[in-house]
């Protein structure tokens, strides 16, 4: 069996992926507009040729330019779909074409009803005409289509960076708690061998939820799940000192984040709060939601002694690295704040519904 040539198609690429803009997206017909305009202006500007009023003269360049770009774009907003699946360099072969021909159906109809005279190429006038109006329609195609295609890459390459770069963070932070844990059971192996074995139980649990999982969000109900699992575990090394009080409101279980951004917010009360308490504490966990974001605040007490050392610097690897990914995944939308309360230290991160 012969293979098919796969030059021209593209059936992998995604729509997302195509280096054409959406001109039915109104705002991309504001572009077009705005752009038609501006070359009216320039090219009015540049003309030397006595043709008397300058108004006058915008206005001719504008209806073309506008009736070329308007056209063209309806073409391409209705294709769309169809050349995303062949290859960039052919789908902009045929745009390319698509703008020429629209400039060759203007010219027709201009020579013909604004002209009056019958469309014959072999008049020198009228093909001069045509020539001029397949030039200038090919030159600002041509860079147009180019500035898409390079825009499309630069987006794609950007889009590449911050996946490489939240892969990488995510590969720190699993070791940064595992580590942690496993400290946890090598305490327990000497003092009760069998709440060693459940830790490591409850272990495996958390590695294979969290290293099972290839997604930037999960739900809000997986990360609570995987943070009570690493509490378990603190559990059998902190006992009674340590008590967790759970507080989620109605609805929010629903909502993305992303994958071990809870857990080592407990793991920051714990090590640098309740631990360092003889009598132990409560680590608060409170999930609410306003209009634009889900709020996830995470209280523990902490010595007073070392209440005036805790910062934002202080809170380690962890902490830093979940406002890295925040930062990946949602820009400036997302945020992490630190609060001292008397003698309470409560870390506050706010993750945005749009992307749910």
């Amino acid at each position: 069996m012969q293979n098919k040539p796969s030059t021209l198609k593209q059936s992998n690429k995604t729509l997302a992926e195509f280096f054409l803009p959406d001109f039915c997206n109104p705002q991309s017909i504001l572009m077009v507009i705005l752009i038609g305009e501006l070359l009216a202006v320039i090219f009015t500007l540049l003309n030397t040729e006595p043709y008397g009023d300058l108004w006058q003269l915008l206005g001719l360049y504008s209806i073309s330019l506008q009736t070329v770009g308007l056209s063209s774009v309806s073409i391409l907003c209705l294709s769309r779909t169809y050349l995303s699946t062949f290859s960039d360099f052919f789908a902009g072969l045929v745009s390319l074409s698509i703008i020429l021909f629209t400039t060759f159906i203007f010219t027709y109809i201009s020579i013909v009803f604004y002209h009056g005279s019958l469309f014959d190429l072999t008049q020198h006038l009228q093909l001069q005409y045509l020539i001029k109006n397949w030039v200038i329609a090919g030159l600002i195609g041509s860079v147009l289509l180019r500035y898409f295609y390079l825009q499309q890459q630069y987006v794609k390459t950007i889009g590449l960076e911050s996946a490489a770069r939240l892969d990488a963070l995510q590969a720190r932070i699993r070791p940064h708690f595992l580590f942690n844990s496993m400290n946890v059971i090598a305490s327990l192996t000497q003092i009760d061998p069998k709440l060693a074995e459940t830790a490591i139980e409850d272990l495996s649990d958390l590695i294979r939820a969290t290293l099972d999982n290839n997604d930037d969000l999960i739900p809000l109900s997986k990360e609570l799940e995987n943070g009570k699992k690493y509490l378990s575990i603190e559990s059998l090394r902190l006992g009674d000192r340590m008590k967790v009080e759970w507080n989620v409101e109605d609805g929010c279980e629903q909502i993305l984040v992303p994958p071990l951004s809870v857990q080592p917010l407990l793991e920051n009360g714990v090590y640098h709060g309740i631990q360092l308490l003889t009598s132990g504490g409560t680590l608060q966990i409170n999930v609410t939601k306003n209009d634009t974001h889900l709020i996830i605040r995470v209280t523990n007490p902490v010595p007073e002694e070392t209440q005036k050392h805790v910062s934002h610097k202080g809170q380690g690897i962890a902490i830093n690295n979940i406002e890295q990914r925040l930062e990946v995944i949602f820009k400036t939308q997302a945020s992490i704040t630190f609060n001292k309360i008397n003698q309470r230290y409560q870390v506050e991160m706010k993750i945005p519904l749009d992307k749910n």
